[in-house]
């Protein structure tokens, strides 16, 4: 009976544990209790011999992480291949406070919006 007992208590930490990786694996989108990330550090794209003669915005999908950090970034409306790979370098710098699902942290799919200006 104890040996049940101790096997059950390890098949409950061992579920809990995979329900804590499932969560931390989950995406979610932002809305009801999922908040979004915030930015803490912005990073303005470097200038390239292009920008001057080009304006417009480069939209990017992104998942933030737990730990503040943007992965999973795909380009979803670009300008050209030079400004899209700026704009991706950039988003791989900045940093967020992670979204919140219940007050925990948890990865979110956002898009951002980088926005290149005529000089």
């Amino acid at each position: 009976m104890l040996a049940a007992c101790i096997l059950t208590a390890a098949q409950q930490k061992s579920d809990s544990q995979k329900d804590a990786a499932k969560e931390s694996e989950e995406i979610y989108t932002v809305g009801g209790d999922v908040k979004p990330p915030k930015i803490i550090h912005y990073v303005e794209p470097a200038p390239s011999e292009q920008e001057t003669y080009v304006e417009g915005v480069v939209r990017i999908a992104a998942v933030i992480n737990m730990d503040g950090t943007p992965s999973d970034l795909h380009v979803v409306k670009g300008l050209n291949d030079s400004e899209d790979k700026l704009a991706l370098d950039a988003l791989r710098q900045w940093r967020f406070a992670p979204g919140t699902k219940g007050g925990h942290a948890v990865r979110v799919k956002i898009n951002v919006e980088i926005n290149f200006h005529l000089l």
